[in-house]
């Protein structure tokens, strides 16, 4: 075992140097008590010189066993002498209004994450994505339509947000755990073949697997590679752009001026709207609903775009915003004895 754990001690410093957190003064674990987080945590304090804070959210659901998940990373945090942060949110009454349990969850679960790196003044965020979850989710958007940039995977790192295991394989991970007696709490759900991404793992997969390339993963590991580096140069493109067209309208979660758009290609445009809404983390759009907002946007007048349950593109000449479908009606009805002009025009 401990030529393996030179083995992940050596692809633990690569990945922390290339992400850029390696030489930190310290950074956040999510801790959902599953193997992913529980090896990624043990990883961290081994080998990671930099102080270790672990923030886990306790969702309320599963008829009380996300309380004994919560117990557990207590009790494991206290064990190997790691700061532990837990909060509970029942997140079915935190919904908002068209806001799905899973978006309320992950809206809520990384509200908790920033607050504890904020409070312990930690540059990082580390979440438990390992290579497996990319390669899920590469064929996950590959279906969506999602377009080149879907095929990318989970991108190592987005903000202060980065992927300390995501260059390892899940089983690999698990064989750590068992070699170093550490236990980790699986997740019924996790196995719940009506979730998509459950019935990728456990269906698809194997089958391609077993019919078409047993060599599968790491061909699609080896495509997210290229991707990434690909991707990574447009991003940086895309982002200036962005902070070129950027405006300040109430209450307006983001807004660009029109007017900057104008010698923008439609590739480039493209690329800053899947951005934007990464950056405001909404739900991914297929290429398909990207490319019919850029034919919007090329159009010109007065529109609005669903882009997720509450949140939608609004587009006037003055702007083209991102909001909340509370905040659009809250303005219309203020503004009802002007009717033929848009709220975001007034």
């Amino acid at each position: 075992m401990e030529e393996n754990l030179i083995y992940f001690k050596k692809k633990l410093t690569e990945t922390g140097i290339r992400q850029g957190w390696w030489d930190s003064p310290g950074i956040v674990a999510a801790l959902s008590g599953g193997g992913d987080s529980v090896a990624m945590l043990w990883l961290l304090r081994e080998f990671y010189r930099g102080r270790v804070v672990a923030a886990h959210l306790d969702h309320c659901t599963r008829e009380g066993a996300s309380h004994e998940d919560a117990a557990f990373v207590r009790e494991l945090c206290l064990k190997w002498g790691v700061e532990c942060r837990v909060k509970t949110v029942d997140v079915h009454a935190k919904r908002l209004v068209g806001e799905s349990f899973e978006m309320a969850g992950r809206r809520e679960r990384y509200e908790h994450f920033f607050e504890t790196a904020s409070a312990c003044e930690l540059p990082f965020i580390a979440v438990g994505h390992s290579a497996d979850d990319l390669i899920e989710t590469q064929l996950m958007n590959l279906f969506r339509g999602t377009g080149l940039a879907g095929l990318r995977g989970i991108p190592e790192t987005r903000g202060n947000i980065v992927r300390p295991i995501i260059a390892f394989r899940r089983e690999s991970l698990r064989t750590l755990l068992r070699a170093m007696s550490v236990p980790w709490r699986e997740d019924a759900s996790n196995t719940d073949r009506t979730y998509t991404r459950n019935r990728v793992r456990e269906e698809l997969i194997p089958w391609i697997k077993s019919n078409l390339n047993p060599n599968f993963e790491n061909a699609m590991l080896g495509l997210a590679r290229q991707i990434d580096a690909e991707a990574s140069e447009r991003e940086a493109e895309a982002r200036q752009s962005i902070g070129l067209a950027a405006a300040d309208i109430p209450p307006a979660l983001a807004c660009w001026k029109t007017s900057s758009l104008e010698g923008v290609s439609d590739a480039k445009l493209a690329d800053m709207i899947r951005i934007q809404g990464a950056i405001l983390e909404l739900p991914v759009l297929s290429r398909d609903r990207t490319q019919k907002l850029v034919s919007l946007i090329r159009k010109g007048g007065c529109w609005r775009f669903q882009w997720a349950r509450d949140i939608e593109v609004c587009y006037s000449r003055r702007g083209i915003g991102w909001l909340h479908r509370k905040d659009i009606v809250k303005s219309a009805d203020k503004n009802s004895e002007k009717p033929w002009l848009p709220w975001w025009a007034r």
